[in-house]
């Protein structure tokens, strides 16, 4: 089973994610729309993949996300990085794309991904099969 942190503040889409996963044998789904708080959640949880949304506004823009994946990818090299970014805003886009050719994530999507879409990006991003049990114990998670 793979573990999902959401860590996002549209409840539209989250409330979606978690409806349409929570029966899921193969996923745990984890919210945590507590930005500074999200940490604790991805590391207490042993998440496999993480998706983040970067605000349009406010603190927990693009530049807040990429530290976070940076700071993810340093302690948790396992975890999975899927980064939400607004698909109007060319600074994002060019700082995402970036940021993916750097390996500092694994992928993005845009705000107006679809659900069905978002579902099997997140399902396919870490194997649920023996791989991925040999995998979960060589995760590396730090403290805070």
């Amino acid at each position: 089973m793979q573990t999902i942190v959401l860590v996002m503040r549209r409840k539209p889409i989250a409330q979606s994610l978690v409806g349409r996963l929570q029966d899921n044998p193969d996923a745990q789904i984890i919210l945590a729309p507590d930005y500074d708080n999200s940490e604790a959640i991805i590391f207490n949880s042993k998440a496999n993949v993480v998706l983040i949304e970067a605000a349009e506004s406010g603190d927990y823009g693009i530049a807040y996300c990429l530290e976070l994946c940076e700071r993810l990818r340093k302690d948790a090299p396992k975890c999975m990085l899927l980064l939400m970014c607004p698909e109007q805003d060319e600074n994002s886009i060019t700082r995402v794309v970036e940021a993916k050719c750097k390996k500092r994530i694994d992928d993005f999507v845009f705000y107006d991904v679809t659900i069905e879409y978002l579902i099997s990006k997140l399902m396919s991003m870490y194997p649920s099969n023996g791989k991925y049990e040999m995998l979960r114990g060589e995760h590396k998670y730090g403290s805070n």
